[in-house]
């Protein structure tokens, strides 16, 4: 059986993935947190739930980190063991450890009507960033993140569906396109690019931060490239897509990250009841 302890699992993780990554040096700090308590020289292979349950115990007590936080260190521990599990002859002792994030309120609710989605695209080519545009696009239509459309290859690009690999949560996954997209991707084909969008995540991200402050809501936190995403998937659910598909669309892990984006309102409550009542 492989063995590998907790050091060498972040090394390695960080040499594959997170150095490459915008915040791959946080996300390597916060696996150390989760080593310094569990022991670096220790063996991965033998974490188990009890570990990681304890090992919460210990961010919220002792560390006095708030819930957000503590899910941070955990999603960089799910990574670990993610990756860990795709070794060949790694196992875990007692079982894939179970890691249970905290509670946390909605975070980056700002959800784009009509008007907003097409003012932020018609303002960015006003303002020649085309390929920003063609990306934002994609986005709202997609509810990918930013890292997976920046990553993506043209082999990747399917007749009816955009094959995502190596995901945030280790999955890889299938999201459905249509016309709009394709229309997009078919575009950007014909014009040779190396892969669909051969843009770095700095340049988008001030690319974003201009057309923001032409818009006028260089004071609005929430509105951020992530919103994108947001509205996408919180539109599926308005559109009483069954919560499982989106999940799965989605590529949440947990279904409880899923029902973070819907936000019913009194109306959508309202009219449920109505249709129950006939």
């Amino acid at each position: 059986m492989l063995k590998i302890n907790i050091q060498q699992a972040i090394d390695q993780v960080d040499e594959k993935y997170w150095s490459n990554q915008k915040n791959g040096k946080l996300t390597k700090k916060n696996a150390k947190v989760f080593g310094k308590y569990y022991g670096l020289n220790k063996l991965l292979n033998d974490v188990a739930t009890e570990n990681v349950r304890n090992f919460k115990v210990h961010c919220k007590n002792v560390l006095k980190y708030q819930n957000g936080t503590i899910n941070t260190k955990l999603a960089s521990l799910s990574k670990l063991c993610t990756y860990a599990r795709g070794l060949k002859g790694f196992k875990f002792t007692w079982g894939v450890p179970l890691i249970e994030y905290e509670s946390v309120n909605n975070q980056r609710e700002f959800v784009l009507n009509a008007d907003l989605e097409k003012k932020l695209l018609t303002t960015a080519k006003d303002m020649y960033k085309y390929d920003e545009s063609d990306l934002w696009e994609c986005l709202i239509l997609t509810g990918c993140r930013v890292s997976e459309l920046l990553n993506l290859t043209w082999d990747n690009v399917q007749d009816d569906f955009l094959n995502i690999v190596d995901t945030k949560n280790g999955e890889d996954r299938y999201v459905p396109i249509f016309d709009e997209v394709k229309a997009i991707l078919n575009r950007r084909r014909k014009m040779k690019l190396a892969r669909p969008f051969p843009l770095s995540i700095h340049s988008v991200e001030w690319a974003w931060k201009q057309v923001r402050k032409k818009l006028g809501l260089s004071d609005e936190k929430d509105f951020v490239m992530h919103s994108l995403r947001h509205t996408y998937i919180t539109r599926l659910l308005n559109k009483k897509v069954g919560i499982e598909v989106v999940q799965k669309i989605a590529g949440h892990k947990d279904i409880r990250i899923t029902q973070r984006y819907n936000h019913p309102t009194k109306d959508d409550i309202r009219n449920a009841i109505k249709d129950i009542n006939g």
